[in-house]
């Protein structure tokens, strides 16, 4: 698994704990000291994990359970996954390219998300199926790390994220099925 996957999780972790508003010369890690993401230990481990990212180090499956394990108990926890895909996207996903038809972007975004998200887990994470956006995952190491299903959002967020960017507008992007309510298949699709 990348270092890349690791990284934005902490960085969503920090995101979702930072005060909406803060004063010019607030420090939060000091006004707010219960929030995790704002603590001095998840700073030394974004910055740890940034140049792990730079090096292309990878990291074994244990260590990104570990970080979800962390995540998984927070009541927020889908929230952060969304915030984590979203992240994933922006870095990975190229912009769109406007003279293309629009049925011609929504094939780049399908290939760059297939492409990303085999590379940063390590494996390929299911394919697409017949329609304009219908990712089916079965098998799925989110699955495997979070029973609960909160992991999941973080293909949720990657996926609405990647269509912004690639294909342009508000689109919306809806879990249809889950392997953890005992369905065949994780599926994502577009909401109509």
């Amino acid at each position: 698994m990348a270092a890349q996957v690791a990284l934005s999780l902490l960085e969503a972790l920090r995101s979702v704990d930072r005060p909406g508003e803060t004063l010019e010369n607030e420090v939060v890690a000091r006004t707010i000291p219960r929030r995790l993401g704002l603590s001095e230990v998840v700073e030394r481990q974004i910055e740890l994990y940034r140049e792990y990212a730079r090096q292309g180090r990878k990291l074994s499956d244990d260590e990104l359970a570990d970080f979800t394990r962390l995540v998984k108990k927070r009541p927020d926890a889908a929230k952060v996954f969304f915030e984590m895909g979203t992240r994933l996207a922006e870095e990975h996903i190229p912009r769109r390219k406007w003279w293309l038809p629009r049925v011609m972007r929504f094939r780049m975004v399908r290939r760059a998300t297939s492409r990303t998200l085999r590379r940063l887990f390590g494996q390929r994470m299911g394919g697409f199926v017949s329609g304009t956006f219908s990712l089916e995952v079965s098998v799925s190491p989110l699955v495997q790390m979070d029973p609960g299903g909160d992991a999941c959002a973080l293909v949720t967020g990657f996926c609405e994220r990647a269509l912004w960017k690639g294909v342009g507008g508000e689109l919306k992007v809806v879990k249809h099925s889950c392997e953890t309510r005992g369905d065949r298949v994780c599926k994502w699709s577009l909401k109509e």
